[in-house]
Parts: C-alpha cells; sequence; structure tokens
C-alpha cells in the first residue's frame, strides 16, 4: 500500500509535489488510518507561516526542507496492531494532507486516543486527540463537511469570545475584526452578535474586508458596520480592540496610527494575507499572538473537560444552523485537485462564500 501526500517547500510555500511512497507493516500497537476527507481553508496558509515558529510543520515531518500542512478531518481504520482500536472505527482530528497516517494510540478511553508517536509527544495535547465518532456529541453524518470546515475554526472564535468577556473586552467601545470575511471572523462575529443579545455593554463589532467581499459580510448580519480597507479613517476614534485574521503589515500599522491611544488590544490570530506580514514602517503596537491551545487548556481547567464541551456543543449547534445561509461547500476528489485548489488559496483566489472539501482518492 501507497501512502500520498501533498508536501510543500518550507521556504516557498508555492512549490509543492505530489509525494508517493509506500508504507511499512505496522509496528506491535500501530493503527493506520485511511483519511477519508479532510477541509482546507486559510487556516491552513496560517499553520504553515507560522510552522517553524509555532511547530505545526512538526506534526507530520518530511524530508530535504518539505513539509506536510495539517488539516481536520475524519478518517476510518484500515489495519489495526491495537486491542483498543478496531477496524472500521472512524475518527475526527489532525491529520496531514495525505491519503493516510499511521498512529500509536496512547491515553485510550470511550472518546477516543491520543497519539503516543514518539515526534507527537511533546506537542498540544489538542492536536493530538482523535475523537470517536460514535462518541463526539458534536457530530453527525450529514454534517460532517461543516465539521471539517468550521469546527475547528469555530473552536478558537469560540474561545476568543471568552477571552474578550473575561477581559471586560479591555473596556473597548468597539471590536474591529479584519478579513471579517474569513471563517474564523465571522464565527466570532456570530459569537459576539448573539452576545450582544444577552449583555447590553458588549461593544460595537465592526467588520473590515475587501470591496469584493463587502456586499458578503454585510449580509451576514453579524457586524454593526462593515467597511472596505481603504475606508479604514472612517472608523470612528474610540476605545477599540482589533482582531487581527488578516496578517497585513500595512493594515495594521494604518489601524495602530489611526487609533493611536485609542488601541486598547491587539489580538493576532491569522495570516490570511500572508505575503504582507511584513512591511518598512515599524508597527507602534506589536500585538499578541493568540494560541488557542493555551486557553483551551486553560478553559477546560477553570470549567473542567465536561463542562467546557457541553458550552461549546450548544454555542456550535447555534453557529452551523446558521453556516448554510453563507457557506457553499465544493466538494473535491484526489490529490491534483488539492494542489491546483491549494496554490489558489495561496493566491488569495477564492470566494469567501466557498468552503473546500478533499477526499484524497
Amino acid at each position: 500500500m501507497n501512502q500520498q501526500s501533498l508536501l510543500i517547500n518550507k521556504s516557498n510555500f508555492a512549490d509543492s509535489n505530489i509525494h508517493e511512497t509506500p508504507m511499512d507493516k505496522l509496528a506491535a500497537r500501530e493503527v493506520l488510518l485511511q483519511i477519508d476527507k479532510f477541509a482546507l481553508t486559510s487556516n491552513n496558509i496560517t499553520y504553515a507561516v507560522v510552522g517553524d515558529r509555532i511547530g505545526y510543520w512538526n506534526f507530520f515531518p518530511a524530508e530535504d526542507g518539505m513539509g506536510i500542512i495539517p488539516v481536520w478531518g475524519f478518517a476510518t481504520v484500515v489495519e489495526s496492531q491495537s486491542t483498543d482500536i478496531q477496524v472500521g472505527e472512524r475518527f475526527y482530528g489532525y491529520y496531514p494532507m495525505a491519503s493516510h497516517l499511521k498512529v500509536m494510540p496512547a491515553k485510550h478511553s470511550d472518546f477516543g486516543f491520543m497519539d503516543g508517536t514518539e515526534h507527537r509527544r511533546m506537542l498540544p495535547a489538542i492536536y493530538n486527540f482523535y475523537t470517536r465518532t460514535t462518541h463526539d456529541n458534536v457530530y453527525s453524518q450529514e454534517t460532517e463537511n461543516l465539521q471539517c470546515l468550521l469546527r475547528p475554526l469555530f473552536t478558537t472564535s469560540f474561545l476568543i469570545d471568552h477571552f474578550f468577556a473575561d477581559n471586560n473586552s479591555f473596556d473597548s467601545q468597539q471590536i474591529i475584526l479584519t478579513s471579517a470575511s474569513s471563517k474564523t471572523a465571522l464565527a466570532l462575529a456570530h459569537l459576539i452578535h448573539h452576545r450582544k443579545k444577552q449583555q447590553s455593554n458588549t461593544p460595537k463589532l465592526i467588520g473590515l474586508t475587501s470591496p469584493k467581499n463587502q456586499v458578503f459580510v454585510i449580509a451576514s448580519g453579524y457586524y454593526d458596520e462593515v467597511f472596505v480597507y481603504e475606508n479604514y479613517d472612517k472608523i470612528e476614534i474610540a476605545n477599540s480592540s482589533i482582531v487581527e485574521f488578516a496578517g497585513n503589515h500595512q493594515l495594521q500599522y494604518q489601524l495602530q496610527t489611526h487609533l493611536n491611544d485609542a488601541l486598547k488590544y491587539n489580538c493576532l490570530v491569522g495570516l490570511v494575507d500572508w505575503e504582507n506580514m511584513r512591511g518598512e514602517e515599524k508597527l507602534p503596537q506589536r500585538g499578541t499572538f493568540f494560541f488557542a491551545p493555551t486557553v483551551a487548556q486553560e478553559k477546560q481547567k477553570e470549567w473542567g473537560r465536561a463542562a467546557f464541551g457541553s458550552k461549546l456543543e450548544i454555542a456550535w449547534k447555534g453557529f452551523i444552523a446558521e453556516a448554510d445561509d453563507w457557506l457553499n461547500v465544493r466538494e473535491h476528489a484526489g490529490m491534483e485537485a488539492l494542489q491546483e485548489i491549494y496554490l489558489k488559496m495561496l493566491k488569495g483566489d477564492f470566494d469567501a462564500k466557498d468552503g473546500y472539501i478533499f477526499s484524497p482518492r
């Protein structure tokens, strides 16, 4: 049996190739997962951009300066040397852009298992856990595509929403979301929009987006005001927080200069516009990078794992009930299709309304 993978040059993301290699026989306690489907979003581009700094390239290592970008999706067990994991079981989790993945199940429970493969042991646990679909509160067969596309992004947004609520929104009168059409931004906007219905002191929500996506962002109904990027200076100068999904240096400089002392918190999340991360002007504020796994662990300790899961489940179901109103799911099969769409996404050549699902075969 051969494994196919999409390899990315870590020094030049546009340089990619489909690599096929024979797989060795399973060792004792190893399990082979055949990857059924996964999503590709701008969040995966962020994984590549910060791969060396945060460690995303370390999950599925490759050789000779190449890397495999992680994705979220579903896989089925096709071979097993573990007494705890049976052939035919399906798991939601963190996979490579590939056809298969070998794992070494550890810390097994009814809910799933932790991958105990040597090189992953020191990596964040939230990425190493594989959830058994039969014991997953948010799983349903009819929403598998939405789970691939939105579940990891929604979890990040869920954590940002609570982070801001815990900190009284840093005394901000308005929260500005860049790349307001991105799925993570829309999830956060959804949560803040519904929080505003319950809490009158919730800040105004402002979206910044490109001209081509302005109508789409307004139509979501989540934002109080929507501006195109070139009209950033029309935003009221009031106590503000920025949640930065774009990663555009020039935009950061413009917003920080415009708001000046009124900027109370600058939260760095995504890098949709990864090619414009750097610029000549020195930023007045560097901002604080939001690392979701750390915040998730803190919340699980504070609330307990069961309560954390329950709160997330309730919020998730409210979000996906509305997602069909603005999301078009595009399904593709084969590694060649994956490579083609990946290169388009790298250039920003995609419609904000579309969500891409891939089957490696």
